[in-house]
């Protein structure tokens, strides 16, 4: 479907959030932003104490196990690329927590965060610089998207994959050229664990040589078994009918009952609930 992905798509008006802070749905990535924003600030009172946060194996091995988890956090005001790399992740990341649900979503970061930085931080190697800030998530995003969707543009016609590629391909450069092998593993292993944990939530269909386990794998789109229910949801009377719906109808419906068969009815949001009945009486002919 051409020109489904540009970049200039406007924002869904509302989200599965957490919780609101004002009109703003507080959802995992809105979360992330939030504490990179206040990373600004806090670098601005207290460098020293910011910098405890910074991913190294050396220190980690050395008992500060926390570097594991709170290194994304870390996204010192050093330029304007902070800004657009907060914006960057905002886009790429909502883009992939809309599609497969908070919950995988929050899932799906801390493999990212935790498992590539808990395996390096075994290995040793000569430090030169840490590894800190949501830069690196945002490219393992970008890749997961990219492949999930081979043919997305972004801005000038760009594909996706195309951009994706560029951006591994500069940071393997750069940190080579740094001997800087520590933050370049970590990247590494950020796009490899994204991949692979995409892939249990029926992402990245194209990579089949990854292997999918228990319910990462998608029920059909004509049958799908309701959590807790034992009841299936199938294909109605409308099937063959001359469609009075849009493609978009019924891959948003598809979304829906995708969601309700891994987390149950009670994962829907309010809104949530109301689309799904209004996508079903449309899809019915209703």
């Amino acid at each position: 479907m051409p020109g489904r992905y540009q970049f200039s798509l406007p924002e869904r008006p509302t989200r599965d959030g957490w919780f609101r802070i004002g009109t703003i749905d507080i959802t995992t990535t809105a979360f992330m932003v939030l504490l990179g924003i206040l990373s600004m600030f806090w670098y601005a009172v207290d460098q020293t104490s910011l910098a405890k946060l910074v991913f190294d194996g050396r220190n980690v091995r050395g008992g500060e196990v926390w570097r594991i988890v709170t290194w994304p956090i870390v996204n010192p005001p050093n330029s304007i690329w902070v800004v657009l790399t907060l914006a960057f992740f905002w886009f790429v990341g909502h883009r992939i927590e809309d599609q497969i649900g908070r919950r995988r979503f929050t899932l799906l970061m801390v493999a990212m965060v935790v498992v590539p930085a808990a395996l390096v931080s075994l290995l040793s190697f000569q430090l030169r610089y840490g590894a800190y800030g949501l830069g690196i998530l945002g490219i393992g995003l970008l890749v997961i998207f990219a492949l999930d969707n081979p043919g997305a543009m972004f801005f000038f016609g760009i594909p996706a994959w195309a951009l994706a590629g560029v951006y591994v391909l500069i940071d393997v450069l750069r940190y080579l050229g740094d001997r800087a092998y520590e933050p370049l593993v970590l990247e590494l292993g950020v796009i490899v664990v994204g991949l692979v944990t995409a892939r249990q939530y029926g992402m990245v269909d194209s990579l089949s040589f990854i292997p999918q386990f228990g319910r990462g794998k998608q029920a059909k789109p004509a049958q799908r078994r309701v959590k807790g229910g034992g009841t299936s949801v199938v294909a109605g009377p409308w099937a063959g009918s001359v469609p009075s719906h849009s493609p978009a109808d019924e891959i948003e419906l598809n979304h829906l009952l995708d969601k309700i068969s891994d987390q149950g009815m009670d994962a829907l949001s309010r809104n949530e609930k109301t689309r799904l009945n209004e996508l079903s009486k449309k899809l019915r002919g209703r």
